[in-house]
């Protein structure tokens, strides 16, 4: 049965609803979901895209409708996600009986919906998006809902993060259960990002599960990472002319203010097509594999030629598709003086066909862009590339899809792992063996000269390291069982560099990355470091801070990384004794430059041997005892917590881990809302000054007693603390 978007979608009915069976670990946390909501009515769960959470939130609603409940399936603006939940592909009809769907695609019948919720008998399904259900003319319809609805299921709850998602969540009473589902439980870029617990006291995390682990299981594909850097300088890419403050963005725009930057953008993009023809289209025996390619987004307005010279909208994506399609050479693009672009860019060969790469943009007819959706997903036929700017980042359902290409470099982990979760869909239709992801990175140096001191506020340091690939990919598989996928080659991580040696079949050459990126890292802080020892400003709290926060992201897996560590504990304890005896300082830098080194020696170590302890299980005791004789203590792994309180000892103002808690139990009540929001500027610059650090300290030790890691789970403390923690 097939149902128009005119028609009042409505449906009642006894029928049954026909789900397939969950496997053994679903049924459990399936029957784990429902006892947790026996007794809290608020939760969300954390898996990757693909691993199959709106399936089993399926078998919830059907749980909860056979009991004669009012279920709500509630999305924010992804109308297609909507109706994919929402029909049975088997039969094109309704998957609930007695269910309805609300949302702009869809124009229901408001009475008759009223009617069906004032009168409802049984059990009761409605699908439907935020912006419908808030619509000033669904007020009854909202009220109903908030006086009936038994379990809302909120798919991408992310979307809901301090919005009107938040406020309209926050309105259900008592007896209303809050199911949230995620892959990425955060909103934002580095240095401002939010959590999906801030949406309410009470939201907790039911269930996770990481990427590494779903791809150890079989859940989900085998991964292959291919970066590949284009040897040109971000500034002469993108489009810095608001200063560090475009790092606040989700994303950067290109410049393409002019014919030489634009020539620079073909470049870039060129790049984009050698490593299609080369590894993807190379040695394939059949049609290439469908490729999918994320295209940055431009702030001015580019213009065609012609005697109208019309905008073009979506410039990046038509222009990959362009040559991707060889309708533009690169080369021949670099020669002219004044390079043009096609009057049109077309995505249609001359038999009406379409061609090998293809855009596809909002501007398109609905219908146009349901056509290339649906040639996409066919295999063995063109397109066979899909350029785009920001649509099919959620919501795009296609397991075939192997290959992916990122031109858009971004600062939000959420769209980079959104983008990841593309590739990583199991198919069981196109023999597809592994995801493959290539990105084109780019020199990002120049920003520390450019804009100088100003990269060290605000996080900014923390947002320029986030344009490196590794650095991503490091966040990424920071939890779970990374290690181990690594190592049985389940991920691969790679660099490909086409401008260097080339092997005998002329193909570019393939260096194997190695995470987590110490080197680069510790060339970051280095440069950190160096700023801190050239300035005499006094109490140096911005410098401490940063210098403590990116301390905290450093982790020790191999004995390269406590190299690596040992190497920065020594510039750190340089930089003490030099501060010591630097005789040019003022009174105030004297007695608290030398104070900042050293804390930041022994929370460097610090932080080393919590990664050793924690987050080496894959080392042997004497992979472990080599390791601490790096870091220049005994070769002894048994007295690692002996060496981590060492550290508290030498670096911290709190001596042990009595003191420490009985300072971070003051700061809690300190830092509360009710309380922070009292405190004048003066008395919260003193917090930041006097207490901030004990929370760095304390967040080292949070599995070291059960009432320090009650204490930081509580929700007591300043969101703004938390979020501080969760970053590091």
């Amino acid at each position: 049965m097939t149902i128009s978007g005119q028609e009042a979608l409505i449906i009642e009915t006894t029928e049954s609803v026909e789900l397939d069976p969950l496997r053994e670990e679903k049924q459990k946390i399936f029957e784990d979901i429902l006892k947790y909501f026996e007794v809290r009515r608020e939760g969300y769960i954390k898996v990757p895209t693909g691993w199959g959470k709106t399936f089993l939130s399926k078998h919830i609603m059907r749980e909860y409708q056979r009991e004669g409940k009012f279920v709500l399936f509630l999305v924010s603006m992804n109308n297609p996600l909507l109706s994919q939940t929402y029909f049975d592909r088997k039969t094109g009809g309704p998957l609930f009986p007695n269910s309805s769907i609300l949302s702009s695609e869809y124009k229901e019948d408001r009475e008759e919906l009223v009617e069906k919720l004032k009168n409802r008998q049984g059990g009761f399904v409605l699908f439907a998006s935020l912006q419908t259900v808030l619509g000033k003319n669904n007020t009854e319809i909202k009220e109903l809902i908030l006086e009936q609805a038994d379990l809302v299921v909120v798919d991408e709850i992310h979307n809901f993060i301090n919005n009107r998602g938040n406020a309209f969540l926050n309105e259900f009473g008592e007896k209303t259960r809050l199911l949230g589902m995620t892959a990425t439980p955060f909103q934002g870029v580095v240095g401002n990002v939010k959590f999906v617990d801030e949406i309410s006291g009470d939201m907790r995390e039911v269930y996770e599960k990481t990427l590494p682990e779903c791809i150890l299981d079989g859940e989900l594909a085998d991964l292959k990472y291919t970066i590949t850097e284009s040897e040109q300088d971000i500034l002469e890419i993108f489009d810095f002319e608001k200063g560090l403050s475009e790092l606040d963005r989700t994303d950067l725009f290109l410049d393409c203010s002019s014919a030489a930057r634009i020539k620079q953008v073909v470049r870039r993009t060129q790049l984009a097509k050698d490593l299609y023809e080369s590894e993807i289209k190379s040695g394939r025996s059949g049609t290439p594999a469908k490729t999918l390619v994320f295209c940055a987004p431009v702030r001015k307005q580019v213009y065609g030629v012609g005697d109208d010279k019309k905008t073009i909208n979506a410039f990046h994506a038509k222009l990959a598709a362009a040559l991707f399609n060889g309708d533009i050479s690169a080369e021949e693009f670099e020669k002219d003086p004044d390079p043009s672009f096609p009057l049109h860019f077309e995505n249609y060969a001359e038999d009406g066909s379409f061609r090998e790469a293809a855009y596809i943009t909002s501007e398109l007819p609905k219908a146009e862009q349901q056509a290339l959706l649906e040639a996409f997903r066919e295999l063995g036929k063109p397109p066979f590339v899909l350029c785009t700017v920001g649509m099919l980042i959620e919501g795009f359902d296609f397991p075939a899809l192997e290959n992916l290409i990122l031109l858009r470099p971004t600062l939000s982990m959420r769209l980079f792992e959104q983008q990841l979760g593309r590739v990583v869909r199991l198919s069981l239709d196109s023999g597809k063996e592994r995801g493959r992801i290539f990105e084109i990175s780019d020199k990002v140096d120049s920003l520390y000269k450019k804009f100088g001191d100003g990269v060290f506020g605000s996080r900014k340091i923390e947002q320029i390291q986030m344009l490196q690939p590794e650095i991503r990919l490091e966040e990424l598989f920071s939890e779970g069982d990374a290690t181990r996928a690594l190592k049985a080659g389940k991920i691969k991580i790679s660099k490909l560099e086409f401008g260097g040696p080339r092997n005998r079949k002329g193909k570019p050459r393939e260096i194997p990355v190695r995470l987590p990126p110490t080197a680069l890292r510790a060339r970051y802080f280095s440069a950190l470091l160096s700023l801190t020892e050239e300035r005499d400003i006094g109490l140096f709290e911005r410098e401490k801070r940063e210098l403590m926060r990116s301390a905290l992201r450093f982790r020790v897996r191999s004995s390269k990384d406590a190299e690596e560590m040992f190497e920065l504990t020594g510039l750190a304890n340089k930089l003490k004794r030099e501060a010591y005896e630097d005789r040019r300082l003022k009174d105030n830098s004297r007695k608290y430059k030398p104070k900042v080194f050293g804390e930041i020696e022994w929370l460097l170590k610090l932080r080393a041997l919590n990664s050793l302890k924690y987050e080496c299980k894959h080392l042997s005791f004497q992979e472990k005892n080599r390791i601490l004789k790096t870091l220049g203590f005994d070769p002894d792994f048994r007295q690692i917590d002996s060496f981590r309180e060492k550290c508290l000892k030498r670096g911290s103002d709190q001596k042990t881990l009595p003191e420490l808690f009985k300072v971070l139990t003051f700061v809690s009540r300190l830092s509360s809302e009710d309380t922070y929001q009292f405190l004048d500027k003066k008395k919260k610059e003193q917090w930041k000054r006097e207490f901030l650090p004990a929370v760095y300290w304390g967040s080292c030790f949070i599995e070291d007693s059960p009432e320090m890691k009650e204490l930081f789970e509580s929700t007591e403390w300043d969101r703004q603390v938390k979020n501080l923690l969760r970053q590091k």
